[in-house]
């Protein structure tokens, strides 16, 4: 299961990578910068974060002992780690919409496959 995780999330991974890319190269442009284009750094950032975090969450959980079917599992990394990417994920669709360019929606939709990819798994742990 932990390499299912791990290629799950390389879905979002891709997305911020493509996303990375065009932000670095666009960032040699210092004098077209104005608040929109801080945004997107921002919720890149904080994407990158949401993203790391729930794979994290999820890999800690099920090494815990979590299952969909309404186990808890032993107490671990997954407690802080849950609070954190949930939150992450709301920040990167709060910041990246108000960003600008081709990035933000690599931003936003790299948050909504994650949220994607955390369902697949609880619906691939069901079965």
């Amino acid at each position: 299961m932990y390499a299912i995780t791990v290629v799950l999330f390389l879905i979002p991974m891709s997305l911020l990578g493509i996303a990375w890319r065009g932000e670095l190269r666009s960032g040699k442009e210092l004098a077209r910068r104005d608040w929109r284009s801080s945004c997107l750094s921002l919720a890149l950032f904080i994407a990158t974060i949401a993203t790391l975090t729930a794979m994290g969450f999820w890999l800690s959980w099920t090494h815990n002992g979590g299952s969909p079917h309404g186990m808890m599992p032993a107490p671990g990394l997954w407690l802080p780690l849950r609070e954190t990417a949930k939150w992450s994920v709301v920040a990167t669709v709060a910041i990246g919409a108000f960003a600008r360019g081709k990035g933000r929606l690599l931003v936003i939709g790299s948050a909504i496959s994650v949220v994607f990819v955390i369902l697949l798994l609880a619906t691939l742990e069901m079965d």
